[in-house]
C-alpha cells in the first residue's frame, strides 16, 4: 500500500531531478506522460528551472558579418557557445550552435530576458524587458524625427511599447527632452523589471534614465560621478548595475577604464581601473566580475583581459573575412519560456505603427 507521504516523496524526487536537466532533454521528456508534460509547461516549473543552480550562465557570442568574397555578398548571423569556465591564457573551446544566412537589414540583438532575445531589423532604439506582475514581455521603442532638407530635429521624443500578451502597440509620452544623449549599454541593463541606461543631459552631466515595464513610466536616478567629457556606458557586473568610463578610450596600451559599482539606492564607488595591455580596440562588455571583453579593431580578433590575473587571452575566432559586421557578447542561461507566435502582419511592425501616428 502506498501512503501519501511516499507518493509526495516520489513526486518531489522527480521534480528535483527534472529541474537539474537541460532544456533539450526536458523538451523530449514532455512526451513521457501527461503529468510530466503539464509540469514542464507550468510557469512555476519554468521559473524554478531558470533560477536553479544547475542552470549556470554561459558566455555566448552573436556575430553578424558580411562576406564580400562571393557575389552577391553573403550576410550571416552566427551564435557561438563558450565553456562554463574561462582559464587565463588558455584559448577556450567554442561551439557554433546556430547559423542563419541571407539575413537582411539586421542591426542588433537585445536581451536576453529570461532566455528570450529580441532581434532588431532597422535602425531603432529599443529596450526589451519583463512586466513581472502580468508576465508580459514588452518592447519599448524610442524615436526622434529629422527634417533632412532643413537639417532640423523635431523637438519631441516619440515612444511606443509593445505587449506580447496583447500583441499590440500603444503610445507613451516620455518625460525627458529630445536632445538628451542616451548612451547604449554594453549589455542588457534590464534588472528586476526596470531598464536603465546612462544619459548625458544638456548640462553635460551623466544621470540614469529608467523605464519600469510594469507601470510603463520613465524615471531618473543619480548616476556614477563620471565627467561629462568622458565616454561612459552601463553594464551588469555579476548581476548588479555597474558602469564603465574612460577619458581616452580605444587607444593602444594607454587607455584606462574606470569600473563603477552601484551600492544601495544611489551610491556609486569606483572599484578599480582597468588598463588592458592591448592595441587598437573597442570595449564590448564584461564576463563575471573581472573579465573585460574587447574587439581588436585592426585584426577583428576578440580578446578578454582578466584584471585579477593581469593576463590577456584570445578567444580564437577568425572573423577576418567578415569583419565588417558587429559582435555582441551575451550572458545566457537556458530557458523554457515559450514564445507565443501568430502569423505576422504589417501591423506588427513598429515602423508601421509610427508611420500611422
Amino acid at each position: 500500500m502506498t501512503t501519501s507521504i511516499d507518493s509526495y516523496s516520489r513526486e518531489e524526487t522527480v521534480n528535483d531531478i527534472l529541474l537539474r536537466l537541460a532544456v533539450k532533454s526536458l523538451l523530449l521528456f514532455k512526451c513521457v506522460s501527461k503529468s510530466w508534460h503539464d509540469l514542464i509547461k507550468s510557469s512555476s516549473f519554468i521559473k524554478k528551472h531558470f533560477n536553479s543552480e544547475s542552470n549556470r550562465a554561459r558566455l555566448w557570442f552573436c556575430k553578424f558579418g558580411v562576406d564580400y568574397r562571393p557575389q552577391p555578398p553573403l550576410r550571416a548571423i552566427n551564435f557561438f557557445l563558450l565553456p562554463e569556465k574561462l582559464i587565463a591564457s588558455v584559448v577556450p573551446a567554442r561551439q557554433r550552435i546556430y547559423r542563419c544566412e541571407g539575413v537582411s537589414d539586421f542591426r542588433g540583438i537585445y536581451g536576453p530576458v529570461d532566455g528570450l532575445f529580441l532581434l532588431e531589423k532597422g535602425i531603432f532604439y529599443l529596450m526589451f524587458g519583463l512586466d513581472s506582475v502580468n508576465q508580459d514581455y514588452k518592447v519599448l521603442s524610442l524615436r526622434i524625427y529629422t527634417n533632412e532638407e532643413k537639417n532640423e530635429v523635431y523637438p519631441k521624443v516619440f515612444a511606443a511599447i509593445y505587449s506580447s500578451n496583447n500583441d499590440s502597440w500603444k503610445y507613451l509620452d516620455p518625460n525627458f527632452p529630445y536632445d538628451s544623449n542616451l548612451c547604449e549599454s554594453l549589455d542588457s541593463t534590464h534588472l528586476n523589471g526596470v531598464y536603465c541606461w546612462l544619459c548625458l543631459d544638456k548640462d553635460n552631466v551623466y544621470c540614469i534614465t529608467t523605464f519600469d515595464f510594469v507601470t510603463e513610466l520613465f524615471g531618473e536616478m543619480e548616476g556614477p560621478p563620471i565627467s561629462g567629457e568622458h565616454w561612459g556606458a552601463l553594464m551588469l557586473r555579476g548581476g548588479s548595475l555597474a558602469a564603465m568610463s574612460c577619458d581616452e578610450m580605444a587607444q593602444p596600451q594607454t587607455s584606462c577604464y574606470d569600473i563603477w559599482a552601484r551600492i544601495g539606492e544611489n551610491n556609486w564607488i569606483k572599484v578599480y581601473t582597468v588598463n588592458p595591455p592591448i592595441t587598437w580596440h573597442w570595449p564590448l562588455g564584461i564576463w563575471e566580475y573581472d573579465k573585460f571583453i574587447y574587439e581588436m579593431t585592426q585584426t577583428y580578433n576578440i580578446v578578454y583581459y582578466n584584471h585579477t590575473a593581469k593576463e590577456v587571452t584570445v578567444f580564437g575566432f577568425n572573423f577576418t573575412d567578415i569583419g565588417s559586421g558587429s559582435i555582441w557578447p551575451i550572458t545566457y542561461k537556458e530557458s523554457l519560456v515559450p514564445i507565443n507566435r501568430e502569423n505576422p502582419t504589417e501591423q506588427d511592425n513598429v515602423e508601421y505603427f509610427f508611420t500611422k501616428f
